[in-house]
């Protein structure tokens, strides 16, 4: 008579929590595991890591000697899902192997501001992936936000005028003859945007995502569109606050640079807020249609000061940030939570790959 075990065998980790947010859910390696074994088990079990996804909206992978952009890479390619490699967002980026870039080549004193990966076009990534190459020693972290619970808790006369008109966006960009990869208001160049040089190339791909353009010679572009507010999520019918508001409105950097001040409290982190402040009120006596970054109900009507702040207020209130220690790897649900990037100072290297 064969007796079969009913014992389980071990995880390779145990499931922990960093704060009382729960957010993310971490994966914290046993003594014996590595960046294989923790390919292997996310390849086999889909439906555990899948549910905890849903639940939480991130999942950070902790201790598991991750150290190359190919480690990385194994551990995305590990999920059975389709990968990105072709990259519409604002952020200047690297691209290190077929599906993992730079997270964003941003200086380190400027902020990230909350946002769901590429919520401005029609298709935007389900899934994120980040990878702490190399964390920083001082600031650095990357602030996550349920974009489900920020939709709650909204103001509700808000959500009906972005459910009734949508959002417009404008977003300005200088050409390849400008040199400069970014400036403090254009954050790359549109041939960086687009990956090519070749107009006709370029109003391709804008036609493809719906976005006019409007070119003032060769250098200059700035791109139009408009998108819905919300999302549901294609899998959980969730519904979240999916826009870039808080991101590309002329001013949001004046509000997060104090909030961050008010966190760091540290001398450069008053200067950056001091100087953006002058700068943004004089850039404010000019025309709205001439900042390098806007956004606007879908009808053009503006959004008022008081919005705005509550908006920014909202993911503040409720954003949990965490430490990087090197060779984590931290999985987002873009459906569902939101992510973002505080300044830093010393060394820091996050690569970035996701899913289409």
């Amino acid at each position: 008579m064969v007796v079969r075990s009913t014992v389980k065998k071990p995880s390779i980790f145990e499931k922990t929590f960093l704060s009382q947010e729960k957010l993310p859910i971490v994966y914290q390696a046993r003594n014996d595991s590595d960046k294989d074994s923790i390919a292997n088990w996310i390849s086999k079990n889909e439906k555990e890591w899948q549910r905890d996804l849903g639940l939480y909206g991130a999942i950070l992978l902790r201790g598991f000697g991750l150290k190359t952009a190919l480690d990385f890479e194994a551990v995305a390619l590990a999920t059975k899902d389709k990968l990105g490699d072709f990259y519409l967002g604002t952020s200047p980026r690297d691209k290190l192997t077929d599906y993992v870039f730079t997270a964003s080549e941003l200086p380190p004193h400027y902020p990230i501001m909350q946002h769901a990966e590429m919520s401005f076009l029609d298709n935007p990534p389900k899934k994120l992936f980040f990878f702490a190459k190399q964390a920083s020693y001082y600031g650095g972290e990357t602030p996550l936000t349920d974009l489900r619970k920020v939709y709650n808790l909204i103001d509700p006369e808000i959500k009906k005028k972005i459910e009734t008109k949508g959002i417009r966006y404008q977003r300005k960009y200088d050409g390849p003859s400008s040199g400069s990869r970014f400036s403090l208001w254009k954050t790359k160049r549109w041939d960086e945007m687009f990956n090519t040089t070749n107009i006709p190339e370029v109003e391709k791909i804008a036609k493809k995502n719906r976005f006019e353009l409007k070119w003032e010679g060769v250098d200059s572009l700035t791109i139009f569109n408009k998108q819905s507010g919300f999302r549901k999520h294609p899998k959980l019918g969730t519904t979240a606050w999916h826009n870039h508001t808080q991101v590309f409105h002329f001013d949001t950097p004046v509000i997060e640079v104090w909030k961050i001040f008010k966190r760091q409290k540290t001398l450069r982190s008053l200067g950056v807020a001091l100087l953006l402040t002058v700068i943004t009120w004089f850039k404010k006596l000019g025309d709205s249609s001439n900042y390098a970054m806007h956004v606007t109900y879908g009808d053009g009507e503006e959004f008022t000061s008081k919005e705005i702040s509550a908006i920014c207020n909202t993911f503040w209130e409720n954003l949990s940030a965490f430490r990087w220690e090197n060779g984590d790897v931290l999985i987002i649900d873009n459906f569902s939570v939101s992510h973002g990037r505080m300044p830093f100072n010393g060394d820091r290297e996050i690569l970035v790959s996701w899913t289409v």
